[in-house]
């Protein structure tokens, strides 16, 4: 039962962030003033999105199977190509960016191939 109630919170979590996700992709200063975010404070709220993705993946190595760590480097490759892709297209340095892209991406193969190869992740 208790299980249950922790699956359901998950879901839930995952429609309001899926919900604030659309908002953004469909028009991302509408999503910013619908979100009350203010452009003034996006350094300090860049901070705390790091701070959660080093616990994020700091969970993920202490906790995670080779399913998770697959997912994770998959998400982290998308991102970092996405930001590459972002500065690249409006003209501004993005080889940090794009290297993320490129890093996670090559971890993502590594984990997949030894998924393919099942011996090796267990």
């Amino acid at each position: 039962m208790l299980i249950t109630g922790i699956y359901i919170a998950l879901a839930i979590t995952v429609a309001i962030t899926g919900y604030i996700a659309w908002r953004f992709t469909r028009d991302a200063e509408e999503g910013m003033v619908w979100a009350t975010h203010k452009h003034a404070l996006l350094p300090r709220v860049m901070t705390g999105r790091y701070i959660m993705l080093f616990m994020f993946t700091f969970g993920v190595l202490l906790f995670g199977d080779i399913y998770m760590i697959a997912w994770l480097f998959a998400v982290c490759a998308l991102v970092g190509f996405y930001d590459g892709w972002l500065y690249h297209s409006s003209g501004l340095p993005h080889g940090k960016h794009t290297f993320t892209g490129v890093l996670a991406l090559g971890a993502l193969g590594l984990t997949l191939f030894a998924l393919l190869r099942q011996g090796d992740v267990t």
